[in-house]
């Protein structure tokens, strides 16, 4: 690969590439500031449309189907938006979206994932489960997965499970009655969070 090595100058010369090589590929993220930006919008929406059945203005059966049905379309359609950003991302810096990196983000993402799917399953089949408490445990069981992926991507990626993780746990907390409650805290994390680090990301790593 190196051809004929000539020299121990060269030698060290050729493994320090080597090395240099290695952890790019081990930290170099194909995630995009795009989707980030596209997911924090889809939460906003499902917080704003969520507004009904929180505030208790549709009978609770069809408030629980409503809350439901809304996070899993955002749930759905953020999935897509991350596939096909990322994978247009990854075209772009001549990478693939199933690379044996992607792999790793995908299976270091899945504990958290599964987590909050089994939560919210949880909601669904317990009507006397508040969904109060499903916003902040979404949070911490992102969070799991953000700091899963963060081990083989760059910085921010950890920074951002980090934010999570601090304002999940904040939101568990919130007293009855606070100004800022878990639904603001909602559009303020998935929405705000993601929109800011979608653009921090493009900003700084390209569209």
């Amino acid at each position: 690969m190196f051809g004929k090595v000539t020299s121990s100058g060269e030698a060290e010369e050729h493994l320090r590439v080597i090395r240099q090589t290695m952890e790019r590929s081990t930290r170099h993220s194909t995630l995009s500031g795009l989707s980030g930006i596209a997911v924090g919008f889809l939460s906003l929406v499902g917080c704003f449309l969520t507004y009904p059945a929180v505030r208790h203005q549709l009978p609770s059966w069809l408030s629980k189907i409503w809350f439901v049905c809304i996070w899993a379309g955002v749930l759905l359609l953020s999935l897509v938006a991350d596939y096909l950003f990322t994978k247009r991302r990854a075209a772009r810096v001549g990478k693939t979206t199933f690379s044996p990196l992607g792999r790793h983000l995908w299976r270091a993402a899945a504990p958290g994932f599964f987590a909050a799917v089994a939560l919210s399953v949880a909601y669904a089949a317990h009507p006397g489960l508040l969904d109060i408490f499903l916003y902040g445990c979404w949070m911490l069981c992102y969070a799991v997965s953000l700091l899963g992926v963060g081990m083989f991507s760059v910085r921010e990626v950890s920074v951002l499970g980090w934010a999570f993780l601090a304002a999940g746990s904040v939101t568990l907390l919130l007293p009855a009655g606070f100004p800022v409650g878990p639904r603001a805290m909602m559009a303020i994390t998935f929405g705000g969070f993601h929109i800011v680090y979608g653009a921090y990301m493009g900003a700084k790593y390209g569209w």
